[in-house]
């Protein structure tokens, strides 16, 4: 092991945190060690918020702020890692979990994962901190992870622990890249590509729907009646030719 995580690399990464480059270094230097293809780091709260701190991937095999923003909105809640929160109750405690595309339950969850980006394999190192659990995902694309390689992160994971929550609380508002606002940014310019014919308040409302929020919480948020939110709901799903809140996250899922 010390071979694949010289005391160089270790130096890199301590002086790398609370940088914006932490999840890049983080990357190249688990390369060796496991060959991820892509990692997040989130911080799941008590009740429910989930807060993206950062992510890198290799070249090869992208996973775009869209579908990223698609997991936040949509599909987090199906996500088996959000119900350990609560479990957790030692700080001290470092979980480590897997998860591959044949064990997600929700059929949306797992075509963004298999078809949409190809994930093959996901290993999980969890941490309880700072009112919630802290979550750094290794994700392996085309292959899963080998038994040797989940030995060695399973080695490493009070170190990878102890980085991502000294990063994260070092991070202060570079851990905001994926705000609320810049989610329906995200969801907004997805839209415009779907279909060209929507008005902005229909994008809007559409984006806001997209994220979980209900009628009172959009009407409330764009400072206009619910009724003006259920009409510009309607108008947006006939030029979508879809009916249903379901079909939208489909189509949004979908589209290129």
């Amino acid at each position: 092991m010390s071979d694949k995580f010289p005391p160089k690399a270790v130096a890199d990464l301590i002086l790398s945190l609370g940088n914006s480059g932490f999840s890049d270094i983080l990357l190249k230097t688990l390369e060796p060690i496991c060959r991820p293809d892509h990692l997040s780091l989130l911080h799941f709260h008590p009740e429910g918020e989930i807060t993206y701190i950062c992510s890198a991937n290799t070249p090869d095999h992208p996973i775009s702020p869209a579908q990223q923003q698609l997991y936040l909105s949509t599909y987090s809640q199906y996500d088996p890692n959000k119900s350990l929160v609560s479990s957790i109750k030692d700080e001290e405690e470092v979980l480590v979990k897997r998860l591959k595309p044949d064990e997600i339950g929700n059929g949306g969850y797992r075509q963004l994962w298999y078809r949409e980006i190809g994930i093959m394999d996901r290993v999980s190192i969890i941490s309880a901190a700072d009112k919630g659990a802290y979550c750094l995902n290794l994700f392996r694309i085309e292959q899963e992870f080998s038994d040797d390689e989940l030995d060695d992160i399973t080695h490493l994971r009070d170190l990878l622990s102890g980085l991502m929550i000294k990063h994260s609380r070092l991070a202060g508002s570079l851990s905001n890249f994926m705000t609320r606002e810049v989610q329906i940014n995200h969801l907004v310019e997805r839209l415009k590509l779907i279909n060209a014919q929507l008005t902005p308040r229909e994008t809007e409302v559409s984006a806001r729907i997209l994220l979980g929020m209900s009628s009172e919480g959009i009407a409330l948020d764009l400072g206009i009646k619910r009724e003006s939110v259920n009409t510009y709901r309607k108008r947006a799903y006939a030029r979508m030719n879809i009916s249903s809140q379901n079909e939208l996250f489909a189509l949004c899922l979908t589209s290129k």
